[in-house]
């Protein structure tokens, strides 16, 4: 357990929490977009959280969500208290207390509401070479985990790996976890070397307690799905597997089986996905319509989003929006 000064802190109120409390679950963006205002999907920026150090702690804001979004450093999410519903492309995962997920920087994702007794404490490492730093201290460098450090910093390979682990299996790594985040708290530049060395320590202590791993290790020259995947990424509002299969030269059969060996989801189904992710973030970012959403996503008519939100979210679009506005709503039926 964090020392009873420092779960005080975090227990109260922010100023941006205050506001979304105090203005319905609204959600205030706090952090700049590094792609730019008109990106429907947000990108952290480097400068804004590491002006003490390569090694930073900050809370998660409570009482909103958190709009799908990249990063341009490396993320840990920390569960304290309370829970944790994450969609980490397009897969959802429940994170419960003691539990962390490892994302390197191409993993998209979104967070659900958060209540007043959720707090998720979100540990970033700054670039490759603090990466490195750590990686020359880890002592097993053929664990999984090594191996995901080393992806990271390697230029032209994929980003989208992450890992989840349970710390609950190991006191002492909660306690180390726990001690690192309450010196990186309130860190004026003076507890550098002692953050550097219990993150090492956690590190070290982490490979036995992998719950659940994502990973793919390839290089795009090496990869023809990479380019294939980038593509829809693209092209996710338009793109017919038929028009995916001509431009790569593939059979549309033997493409989609080959997605669905190397990614466990069908063509189908990523187009799904991805235009629920930009789904969500336009009806949490703006007052469209849910007609204009669904032509902007390239469905035919609303009933197509209508029945992706009610398969996926097990909501209607509309319903969706109101939930992200009234956290009472929330509240009263969060999911499990």
């Amino acid at each position: 357990m964090l020392p009873k000064s420092i779960e005080d802190d975090l227990t109260k109120l922010s100023p941006v929490e205050f506001e979304q409390k105090r203005n319905g679950g609204k959600n205030i963006q706090d952090v700049p977009n590094a792609t730019g205002e008109d990106s429907l999907i947000n990108s952290m920026p480097l400068w804004r959280f590491f002006d003490e150090g390569p090694i930073a702690v900050t809370k998660s804001n409570r009482f909103s969500y958190v709009p799908a979004h990249y990063h341009q450093f490396i993320e840990m999410n920390y569960v304290y208290m309370g829970t944790s519903i994450q969609h980490i492309d397009d897969t959802r995962i429940k994170l419960l207390p003691g539990q962390l997920i490892l994302m390197d920087r191409s993993v998209l994702q979104r967070i659900d509401y958060s209540n007043q007794n959720d707090i998720l404490l979100n540990i970033l490492i700054k670039d490759d070479v603090e990466i490195q730093r750590l990686l020359d201290g880890v002592l097993n460098n053929s664990s999984l985990l090594s191996k995901f450090l080393f992806n990271i910093c390697q230029k032209d390979v994929s980003h989208d790996n992450y890992l989840i682990f349970d710390l609950t299996k190991d006191p002492a790594t909660q306690m180390i976890v726990e001690s690192l985040i309450a010196n990186s708290l309130h860190n004026k530049g003076d507890n550098n070397q002692v953050i550097f060395n219990l993150m090492l320590s956690l590190l070290i202590k982490l490979p036995p307690l992998l719950k659940y791993k994502k990973l793919r290790f390839i290089a795009p020259t090496n990869d023809p799905l990479y380019e294939i995947i980038s593509f829809i990424n693209q092209n996710y509002s338009t793109i017919t597997l038929e028009e995916l299969s001509e431009h790569f030269g593939y059979h549309p059969n033997y493409l989609d089986a080959k997605i669905k060996e190397n990614l466990g989801v069908t063509f189908k189904q990523i187009i799904q996905l991805r235009r629920l992710n930009v789904a969500c973030n336009l009806l949490q970012r703006t007052n469209w319509s849910i007609q204009r959403i669904s032509e902007y996503l390239g469905f035919e008519n609303h009933s197509s989003l209508f029945r992706l939100f009610k398969k996926e979210m097990q909501v209607t679009p509309s319903e969706y929006r109101k939930k992200v506005f009234r956290p009472l709503d929330i509240d009263q039926n969060k999911q499990n």
